[in-house]
């Protein structure tokens, strides 16, 4: 189920793509920590989305999906919410804009992935550890624990994720979880 959903929204990012209505996608969330070799369990599918000057109600439309802007707090530009259904089951999709700031961070380091035999351009693992603790909820940080138990960080893996904690605002979070480990 989730592998047609995976396939028909990748083909609809790769049109939009080509349209001019986003410039770049990656897969995060509960996916993205899968295909890093967590097993994980998530009922929605994630991507970030870099839309550069592109209008994200344009490309809200064309997707099949609505586009919620952020708040002016809310650490989100905003997201589009997408759902697939498949087999009379709706698919949970959401398209995150972040700031350019984490945008630039996080399509820096794309590496392109198999999941669900779908090839999937996926944040890179020390990227992905960053929009955890940025998102930081019990379940990000749980994912943060499992992705270095699993990854096993050299110390130039440690040095990336916190030149990156510190650009995205998040080294304080970055350091005391890095002691706990």
């Amino acid at each position: 189920m989730f592998q047609e959903a995976l396939a028909e929204i990748l083909s609809r990012l790769e049109t939009a793509q080509s349209r001019g209505l986003l410039s770049r996608y990656a897969l995060i969330g509960g996916f993205a920590v899968s295909a890093w070799g967590v097993p994980r369990a998530t009922q929605d599918i994630d991507f970030a989305i870099a839309i550069a000057q592109a209008d994200p109600k344009a490309l809200a439309a064309f997707i099949g999906g609505r586009y919620q802007a952020g708040e002016p707090d809310d650490p989100l530009r905003g997201v589009v919410v997408v759902s697939i259904e498949v087999e009379h089951e709706p698919i949970s999709l959401q398209l995150v804009c972040f700031p350019s700031l984490l945008t630039e961070l996080a399509f820096r380091h794309v590496e392109t992935l198999s999941v669900l035999a779908c090839s999937v351009p996926v944040v890179s693992w020390p990227v992905l550890i960053i929009l955890k603790l940025y998102a930081g909820g019990p379940r990000d940080l749980l994912d943060v624990h499992q992705l270095l138990k699993v990854r096993r960080p050299q110390a130039n893996d440690v040095q990336e994720i916190e030149s990156m904690a510190q650009v995205a605002g998040v080294l304080s979070e970055w350091k005391n979880l890095w002691k706990q480990m």
